[in-house]
């Protein structure tokens, strides 16, 4: 089975704070020559899919109907994220174990941060999370909220707590139960192969498709080989461009 893994869009109202970046149509497009290319059998979409910190689920599904519908019609399997928790019908991980009983296991991997990873850091973080969604009601506190997230939705800006080596150790940990860990969360694209009791183990990291970018992951499930994709902000997209799986690239 192939499977092309992507996450972080961020998918919101496309008002005042525009972090997904892309037209509908356009990312569809794009996702469809991906799909192609590869001759993927299964998207899984991995987690923030769509960004709650900022808009309710009602007021992004109205704006954006034709690519929930999309990917509902296609059957892409939806995991939560950190800014999509409450979204219906997403699931915590997904797992897959191939023909040689070799496992590979995907989750958005924001169960490394205090706030989302514990039940004392998860009850934090939602009373917090309604306590502002009832203080944006006051225009003032929304102005000052919305430029906050400016701040940090700038392409330039990496918030510090993504530039520690705490994820990558969180996928060593899972690396103990499983073959392959593919995360997201983070915004980086990523691909590190370890070694766990003479076996060779991979984590990758399936970067980001907000702010117009789009970056992923392609994994063949039976031989293990994979390939990072990564198309530029406002390129002109050409899929002779995409790489291709280079034999024996995951074994």
């Amino acid at each position: 089975m192939i499977l092309l893994v992507i996450s972080d869009l961020h998918i919101d109202t496309g008002k005042k704070l525009g972090t997904f970046g892309w037209k509908a149509k356009a990312f569809m497009s794009t996702l469809d020559k991906v799909i192609e290319h590869y001759g993927v059998d299964q998207v899984i979409l991995n987690g923030d899919i769509f960004d709650l910190y900022k808009y309710s689920y009602n007021e992004i599904a109205e704006v954006n109907a034709k690519i929930i519908d999309y990917f509902n019609q296609k059957g892409f399997i939806q995991l939560r994220g950190n800014h999509d928790i409450w979204v219906p019908h997403t699931h915590d991980h997904f797992y897959i174990k191939n023909s040689e009983g070799k496992t590979i296991h995907i989750e958005h991997g924001h169960k490394a941060d205090f706030l989302n990873g514990t039940r004392i850091g998860r009850f934090i973080s939602v009373t917090m999370y309604l306590f502002l969604k009832w203080l944006v009601r006051f225009r003032w506190v929304e102005r000052k909220f919305y430029s906050a997230v400016d701040y940090f939705d700038d392409v330039n800006r990496i918030p510090r707590k993504y530039n520690t080596i705490k994820y990558l150790m969180y996928a060593l940990k899972l690396l103990k139960k499983y073959d392959m860990v593919i995360l997201g969360h983070t915004h980086k694209l990523e691909s590190h192969k370890v070694y766990y009791l003479n076996s060779k183990k991979i984590y990758l990291n399936c970067g980001t498709c907000s702010l117009g970018r789009f970056q992923a992951v392609v994994v063949d499930t039976e031989s293990f080989d994979f390939e990072t994709i990564k198309i530029p902000r406002k390129s002109e997209f050409d899929v002779s461009q995409l790489p291709i799986f280079k034999k024996k690239k995951g074994n």
